[in-house]
């Protein structure tokens, strides 16, 4: 062979890798497109005439003629067989959206991108088999014929449950840049470890295309990844405590009995319903990505009495009525007197007030806005299974069922004045030691905090069901006033157990006139453990009025909310005995054998069952007053005529009566219904009463006019009101 012959021959032993690899590389491309189109073959998105699915066309055996064509394409899209929509979408919003078009856009935009892409048969305005370049060789549009269930006219109807609509309030927001550097993006996943099969554009946005593979995947709905556990949704949420103080929702096996609406709407694990959790519905257990509440964080609540979405409270009480949850919630909200979830709509909207906060409900709006919603006292994300302990040291501490809320602490005013300054908390633990008290949630709404100087009505009325306004808590319970409830610091009334010479020695250090029992070994747990030094709750009165209830203030068939007498002794309305002995303090037609437990002998007037607030009557013993609980008519219970509110049952800093030589009213809670004035009794006196002088039809609160009198003195062994705490 010469040289220059040779020389060719090198020359083509170069070029054959250059063409061989040409070839190579045309393989994988085939091998690609053979691949999409295997995939999209066995999918709904397969609408040619030898497709398995459903909704097809008759026209045409081609199968990505209905998305894409080699030539004359949409410029919009890889391809693109279609026109654009043209359509104007009314775009996802919501007030604790961080992440938006860009970073300084106020919200999101119109579809971009794939979303466009996809919405062109999704929202419902264009046909199916609408394209630019029909099947063959004639490059022309046409509209193949697209029959199937949920196909009107060729496209996708209001009925299919792929339709989207051109409304999008109500699916997950689209098109929108995603990155963690958002300043207030703080429960989002860093953009740069998202899984690789969550992909972003190039424009580094969120697209249908993120969740969702056109062309088919293993997953149900063209998913890029299982929405199990919450699998793909945590691809890019890190929601607030799901993963750091998971609630009970992230592992609750519990499974729906197939009775009233199925709170899961989604099938997950195994086909059927029965075998689903809200372990395994996660995420979707109480949001949809479609179809979900407008506005409303894609809550998936459906009100049974209209079979409408309203999210809110609905979400919650289809599975806490009994069906999957095993306790029944929901039926407290039945009630005469509630928290009315089910009466209010729309009302509840938490925002984040700055960059990286949580988001919360400015006082403003639950102020202005008055309602009530489970998310005011529960976080679905952190709260845990259990409420709070009752009695003890820690009896105003939250249950691990209000874990993940938020209230305010109040800074304390002069006794006597309400707290005008707060501190927003999070209850992250039920340690002791933390601002986790149950009353900082409480006041949250039934304080200045959210209603400033204009209190709003008591729903219940006064006691003769006039309108009366509201008192503020951090006020009647403010830790200086004379006589508090325990909710924010233990009580007044806490003598050593020497105090009382017939008290008998417990070794317990209790004073024996609360209801206590004590477990052999001295473990101080019983029924109530409730104690002179306990600590209490809100939700210790006021709470169902059936005791086998689930605890807590959803609903109760007593005015204000309020418990019944649970201990089998005494009136239904005296729900003061739940703490309180009745064989200590006595009632219509009883007398106990220990009344020299408390400070004074009960009844104070010394007239044993004669006495007329230990008698049945029209105007005596519980009839005493409008309360319908004898123990209001001198301890709380008072109606403060200048400014129209109840007053006293929480706490109390009232000053003297007018009778001369009168302690402060406030002084052990002593503005009854019916008292005028209070002098204490001493180990050598007698406790004096005056009471007010009444006109029972017109009064607000006391049914009587009581004698006044002189009566039992004191067995505490102390003589001044700071003497002994009372």
């Amino acid at each position: 062979m010469d040289r220059r012959n040779a020389k060719k021959s090198r020359r083509e032993r170069r070029k054959l890798p250059i063409a061989a690899l040409g070839v190579l590389g045309l393989g994988f491309s085939l091998l690609a497109a053979g691949s999409s189109l295997a995939a999209v073959a066995a999918t709904k998105h397969n609408f040619s005439s030898l497709s398995s699915a459903e909704i097809k066309s008759s026209e045409t055996t081609e199968i990505c003629v209905f998305c894409h064509t080699p030539h004359n394409s949409d410029p919009a899209g890889p391809i693109w067989n279609k026109q654009e929509t043209g359509s104007t979408y009314n775009v996802y919003e919501s007030q604790t959206l961080a992440a938006t078009l860009s970073p300084n856009a106020p919200s999101l935009g119109q579809p971009s991108g794939a979303s466009k892409l996809c919405l062109a048969c999704h929202d419902g305005t264009i046909a199916i088999g609408s394209v630019l370049n029909a099947p063959g060789k004639g490059g022309t549009p046409a509209t193949l014929a697209v029959t199937g269930p949920g196909v009107a006219a060729g496209k996708i109807g209001s009925a299919s449950t792929s339709y989207i609509g051109t409304d999008l309030k109500d699916d997950h927001p689209i098109s929108f840049e995603y990155a963690l550097s958002y300043p207030s993006n703080t429960e989002v996943k860093d953009n740069l470890t998202l899984p690789a099969e969550v992909k972003l554009d190039g424009s580094g946005k969120i697209q249908c295309t993120s969740c969702h593979d056109p062309h088919g995947t293993v997953f149900p709905k063209f998913m890029v990844a299982s929405l199990e556990n919450g699998g793909l949704c945590q691809a890019c949420h890190d929601k607030r405590y799901w993963n750091t103080n998971p609630a009970i929702h992230s592992t609750a096996t519990a499974t729906w009995n197939e009775n009233g609406i199925n709170p899961w709407h989604e099938d997950m694990g195994s086909a059927g319903w029965t075998d689903d959790t809200p372990m395994v519905q996660s995420c979707l257990a109480c949001h949809s990505s479609h179809k979900g509440a407008s506005g409303k964080m894609l809550l998936k609540g459906t009100n049974p009495g209209t079979s409408v979405v309203e999210g809110e409270e609905w979400t919650c009480l289809n599975c806490h009525n009994g069906n999957a949850a095993s306790k029944n919630v929901e039926a407290q909200f039945n009630y005469m007197y509630k928290h009315d979830v089910k009466g209010t709509y729309g009302l509840h909207s938490a925002s984040r007030g700055a960059a990286g906060e949580p988001a919360r409900e400015t006082a403003a709006n639950l102020g202005t806005n008055r309602h009530a919603e489970c998310a005011d006292c529960h976080n679905g994300h952190g709260a845990k299974e259990g409420s709070h302990s009752i009695g003890g040291p820690n009896g105003n501490i939250i249950g691990a069922n209000i874990l993940g809320s938020w209230g305010v602490k109040p800074t304390w005013a002069a006794a006597g004045s309400a707290s005008t300054v707060y501190t927003a908390v999070d209850f992250t633990t039920t340690n002791p030691g933390a601002d986790n008290l149950e009353g900082y949630l409480c006041v949250k709404c039934h304080s200045y905090y959210a209603y400033g100087v204009m209190p709003p009505n008591v729903p219940s009325g006064n006691a003769n069901g006039s309108l009366v306004l509201q008192s503020d808590p951090t006020g009647d319970m403010n830790i200086n006033n004379f006589g508090i409830h325990p909710v924010f610091a233990v009580g007044k009334n806490t003598p050593p157990s020497n105090a009382n010479a017939n008290w008998p020695a417990n070794g317990l250090g209790l004073t024996n006139t609360f209801r206590y029992v004590d477990f052999p070994g001295g473990t101080r747990e019983g029924f109530y453990n409730m104690t002179h030094d306990s600590t209490t709750a809100c939700t210790d009165c006021h709470a169902s009025s059936v005791s086998s209830d689930p605890r807590g203030a959803h609903g109760s068939e007593e005015r204000w909310l309020v418990r019944r007498n649970e201990t089998g002794a005494g009136t239904l309305q005296n729900f003061c005995y739940n703490c309180h002995r009745r064989d200590v303090y006595g009632d219509e037609g009883y007398v106990g054998p220990n009344a020299n437990f408390s400070r004074v002998s009960h009844p104070v007037d010394g007239l044993g069952v004669g006495s007329p607030f230990y008698q049945t009557g029209a105007s005596t013993g519980n009839n005493g007053n409008k309360f319908g609980i004898l123990c209001l008519t001198c301890h709380g219970g008072a109606y403060d005529s200048v400014n129209n509110q109840m007053k006293g049952i929480h706490g109390s800093n009232a000053a003297a009566g007018s009778v001369p030589g009168s302690d402060p009213l406030g002084y052990r809670l002593m503005n009854g219904a019916c008292v005028e004035s209070h002098t204490r009794a001493t180990a050598f006196t007698g406790v004096s009463l005056a009471f007010r002088s009444v006109t029972p039809a017109t009064d607000e609160v006391c049914n009587n006019s009581f004698t006044n009198f002189t009566g039992n003195m004191q067995n505490h062994n102390c003589n001044i009101i700071g003497d002994c705490s009372n």
